[in-house]
């Protein structure tokens, strides 16, 4: 365990270091980034559509699930948290919309655990995933992301985005709707299962 403690240091620093001083190896910045993980979730349901084969179909799903919920940790841990301050002007406020968006993630993960649950995925449990995935996708693009691409100059985008991916390493790729849904909570409860799932894995 401490062999292992001593190997998420790095990550951590890197996370938790002024946004400032954040050295940056990423070409996309952060908007353009979490829009294209967006959008990948949005193509994946649509080819499931075309997918008539169950056994073609159901690791696919599973493998979206897995994405979804690692890209929502990954904004609860390094996205939410350092762009609140920049949304404080927006007329629903910054600390609103970030908990706002927590909550949704909460909601999202609870019906991608009924469907990663299950033995089978189903379409009918799909859909209630994509209604929950897709209204949440539209308001963090209209109430947060679109905000802020006129607030984060592009050296901050970029350490921004790069901080967004180093966020994986820590992060869970499983729905965590048990997860707290206040802003000052949820990253660290975020880093606290992401990290137990990887050490379970060594």
């Amino acid at each position: 365990m401490l062999f292992f403690r001593r190997f998420i240091v790095a990550p951590l620093l890197l996370l938790y270091r002024p946004i400032t001083t954040a050295t940056s190896t990423q070409s996309v910045g952060i908007i353009d980034l979490i829009l294209s993980e967006h959008q990948h979730m949005r193509n994946e349901y649509e080819h499931f559509k075309s997918i008539d084969d169950t056994t073609e179909l159901d690791p696919r799903v599973r493998q979206w699930i897995a994405y979804i919920a690692l890209h929502g940790h990954k904004e609860e841990i390094a996205f939410y948290p350092k762009v609140e301050q920049y949304l404080k002007d927006e007329k629903k406020g910054g600390h609103h919309l970030i908990e706002h968006g927590i909550k949704e993630h909460r909601q999202l993960e609870s019906e991608l655990k009924k469907l990663a649950e299950q033995s089978t995925v189903t379409w009918k449990q799909i859909r209630k995933s994509v209604e929950k995935l897709m209204h949440h996708l539209k308001e963090e693009e209209s109430d947060i992301l679109q905000p802020l691409r006129s607030k984060l100059d592009d050296k901050l985008q970029l350490e921004l985005a790069q901080q967004f991916v180093d966020a994986g390493q820590l992060a869970s790729d499983k729905p965590h709707p048990e997860l707290s849904k206040q802003p000052e909570k949820a990253p660290q409860e975020n880093i606290d299962i992401g990290l137990a799932e990887k050490h379970k894995d060594l």
